[in-house]
């Protein structure tokens, strides 16, 4: 066997342990995307018997929410509910419970949540694609792969921006230009010698 046949097979073999990878991480978020978006259903369907025991305190100048039973047993604490982005931190924990809607509040939460692992999930599905098309074709360079791998980066950098910061998908974007242009290089040198045979 050709030292050429030895590396294809191992970069075949790379993609699909990426691709199986990328499948798990897929299904995980996939999972969490739902169980979120099932406890913002619960939060919305069964919001006047939770705002009707739940109590405000304040503590340390922070508006907690505890939410308890009819007998007084406590369920659960809110301390801190907010969701933090590069557009500014949501408090939902101040914003609902200060007027009687800790259940909206949670559920709100919970819909975020929900669309951001939502949006992971769909990022995954995107890099198991693009490996999947890589592992299943003779040379990385081509077409299929350079539309997927573009859809993949410009969906990252999004994510980045309003998950991390400006400064963070600044970087990402570079860093993601830089690969692409290299990879599309390798594509017209591809398309090149393939028109050459």
């Amino acid at each position: 066997m050709r030292e050429y046949e030895i590396k294809l097979a191992n970069v075949k073999k790379s993609c699909n342990t990426v691709r199986k990878v990328a499948k798990v991480l897929s299904i995980f978020f996939a999972v969490i995307s739902v169980v979120m978006l099932v406890g913002g259903i619960f939060m919305f369907a069964f919001r006047s018997d939770i705002n009707k025991y739940a109590s405000i305190e304040e503590v340390d100048g922070k508006m907690v929410a505890h939410i308890c039973d009819k007998d007084g047993t406590e369920y659960t604490t809110l301390y801190n509910l907010f969701i933090k982005s590069s557009l500014g931190a949501i408090d939902f924990t101040g914003a609902f419970v200060n007027k009687g809607m800790a259940a909206e509040g949670m559920g709100v939460g919970f819909f975020i949540l929900a669309a951001f692992t939502g949006i992971l999930f769909g990022i995954f599905v995107i890099i198991m694609n693009v490996f999947k098309v890589i592992g299943n074709s003779d040379s990385p360079f081509n077409e299929t792969v350079m539309k997927k791998l573009k859809t993949a980066f410009i969906v990252i950098i999004v994510y980045t921006f309003f998950s991390v910061g400006l400064s963070a998908s600044v970087i990402a974007g570079v860093m993601f230009w830089s690969i692409y242009c290299i990879l599309d290089y390798g594509y017209v040198l591809q398309k090149e010698a393939d028109e050459t045979l």
